[in-house]
């Protein structure tokens, strides 16, 4: 017998994890800042799934097919598929942050600030294309693995594809492997996902406690902006 699907009660614990949040954060503000530790959490959890994820999928994916036709164009797929949704989503904040302005009236203190000044630093210095294209390419071939960069584990993840696919009946045992561990870091993605609702009440309640009931509203612009434009995507597509 299939095992009872759950998911959707993750959908309501998080819906009222973030209404809980809500509260706490205009209720009990200093309570609220010392448990956005918890979405912090969460978040780690989340992009230390990301490079096993597409690592496991991309060589499953191209060590499967045998023509080499086709597992030039699965990695140009792949690639393209990348840069294409990741232009769809900055294009996304873009549109928002521009029209929106999500956050105007946020009490943002100075040491709050400081760290969006950082990152904006540390963004500027990444360089042009040139080293974004350079910094593709990973210093070991394990490091891509390790190191968090998406771009480098999905670079290493096509070379893992193309060799398996080119080894033939000698790299189905490699590809066997490779779907063992798939089912296996799907496995603690699914156990992490269950944390959800822990991240979204401490991430919730950390920035309705520091910003005030103003994050609320903003929270809601932003969301209905969001959804708002994904609308007008899928009915354009």
């Amino acid at each position: 017998m299939r095992p009872r699907d759950r998911t959707h009660w993750l959908y309501v614990a998080v819906i009222a994890a973030v209404l809980a949040g809500i509260v706490v954060g205009l209720v009990a503000p200093g309570v609220g800042s010392s448990v956005a530790v918890l979405g912090t959490l969460f978040v780690n959890l989340i992009k230390m799934m990301i490079t096993p994820v597409i690592f496991c999928t991309v060589v499953l994916g191209i060590g499967s097919v045998r023509k080499a036709v086709t597992v030039g164009r699965s990695g140009g797929l792949a690639f393209g598929y990348f840069l294409v949704m990741s232009t769809f989503a900055l294009a996304i904040g873009l549109v928002v942050g521009n029209l929106l302005h999500p956050g105007d009236g946020l009490r943002i203190t100075e040491s709050m600030s400081a760290g969006g000044a950082k990152l904006a630093e540390k963004s500027q210095a990444a360089g042009g294309a040139v080293e974004f294209v350079t910094n593709i390419i990973p210093t070991t071939l394990f490091s891509a693995l390790t190191s968090g960069n998406v771009l480098q584990a999905l670079f290493v993840a096509l070379l893992a594809g193309f060799a398996i696919a080119g080894l033939g009946e000698a790299g189905e045992p490699m590809l066997r492997a490779v779907g063992h561990l798939q089912r296996l870091v799907f496995k603690v993605l699914a156990m992490v996902l269950w944390a959800a609702p822990i991240g979204a009440f401490g991430a919730i309640a950390g920035v309705v406690g520091q910003t005030g009931w103003q994050a609320v509203t903003s929270l809601a612009v932003l969301m209905a902006g969001f959804y708002l434009t994904c609308l007008v995507f899928v009915l354009g597509v």
